[in-house]
């Protein structure tokens, strides 16, 4: 009896493998140059955020949807390479901070100052994006600047 009920259990497992959905959607590597724009007098580190501007269909449908995090480093432009599946969003949001404090931390209760931005750029068939933040709110998340009110 156990020998019957441990080969359903595998050959339950194989067609939920084998025969659920559809395969993944291809991943898609990105190149992404990021030029911030920072405020006269501003200084500190840079982090910068990708995410899809819009993730899923139908009543699924949500925007931003994190894809990577890239760690505060210094300077005003970054390039980095990451991979993401395309096919299951629209169009990518670059959300950039600058840590005045060093603390590591994008604002907190008592210390308000860390500007951020965030720009939406069109992924296409890119395989190379290059984009512009204009970091100028303080402590703003990414759902403060998208999707905008109507």
């Amino acid at each position: 009896m156990r020998k019957i009920i441990n080969t359903m259990t595998l050959g339950l497992a194989a067609l939920l493998l084998a025969g659920c959905g559809e395969p993944p959607p291809d991943m898609r590597t990105i190149e992404l140059t990021t030029n911030v724009i920072r405020p006269p007098g501003v200084e500190g580190p840079v982090e910068v955020r990708v995410f899809h501007a819009w993730f899923l269909e139908g009543n699924l449908r949500h925007p931003l949807h994190l894809i990577e995090i890239f760690p505060a480093r210094d300077g005003d432009s970054f390039t980095d390479t990451f991979e993401y599946r395309h096919e299951m969003g629209d169009d990518l949001a670059v959300f950039a901070w600058i840590d005045t404090d060093g603390d590591g931390i994008h604002c907190t209760p008592t210390v308000r100052d860390d500007p951020s931005g965030l720009t939406v750029v069109e992924d296409g068939d890119a395989t190379k994006l290059e984009v512009t933040v204009n970091v100028t709110e303080p402590c703003r998340a990414p759902n403060w600047f998208y999707p905008t009110a109507s």
